[in-house]
């Protein structure tokens, strides 16, 4: 089925550009005029998850697992580590994805590394939409850059500095489960411990 409405409608998007709505947005446009079944693969695809039945969704999710596979593979020969229980089983071999996973992961930086496999997973969405140019499959790889987009947006220098805030917080109160520390401060002798 076409949509050449919603297709036309669509802005361009280009990798490291702020997105111009957010995913949530997407989803509120697209409901009344994608079918109700193709409102549930749109939805199953921006969540990451696998579904049956759209040929944009099951090669989507297939180019994901090796890309996947390949980081995992990199990362247990780096910690000398067997990586099998690691791989998941996909449908078909990406000749050119083995090769951007490769060049992504020879990136000096964890960034480099990163942006690189986006760019990437950009690229697969951009050629798995060819497919079908007015159809399901286009909305479905603008979903999955939009994904991308408000992934790098997000990442601001406040963002992280609340991460590490929460990190710190968690690691303490896993140091601290019920809470002696606040306790001790405060003056009071806990039964059983020295002050």
């Amino acid at each position: 089925m076409s949509y050449h409405y919603l297709v036309a409608s669509l802005p361009m998007l280009f990798f490291g550009d702020q997105p111009p709505f957010s995913s949530r947005e997407l989803q509120s446009r697209c409901v009344g005029v994608l079918k109700t079944e193709h409102l549930a693969i749109l939805e199953a695809v921006m969540q990451g998850r696998s579904i049956a039945g759209n040929a944009f969704a099951a090669a989507w999710a297939a180019r994901e697992t090796q890309l996947r596979n390949a980081v995992a593979r990199f990362r247990a020969a780096r910690l000398s580590v067997d990586s099998q229980a690691f791989q998941r089983d996909h449908a078909g071999f990406d000749v050119g994805l083995a090769q951007v996973v490769t060049d992504a992961l020879a990136q000096n930086t964890p960034l480099e590394r990163e942006q690189a496999l986006d760019r990437g997973r950009w690229r697969i969405a951009d050629e798995l939409a060819l497919a079908d140019p007015f159809g399901l499959g286009t909305v479905l790889a603008f979903a999955v850059k939009l994904r991308i987009a408000e992934r790098w947006a997000g990442l601001t220098e406040a963002a992280g500095q609340r991460k590490v805030e929460d990190f710190t917080e968690a690691m303490t109160k896993q140091q601290d489960p019920v809470g002696l520390g606040a306790f001790r401060k405060s003056g009071c002798v806990v039964p059983g411990s020295a002050k």
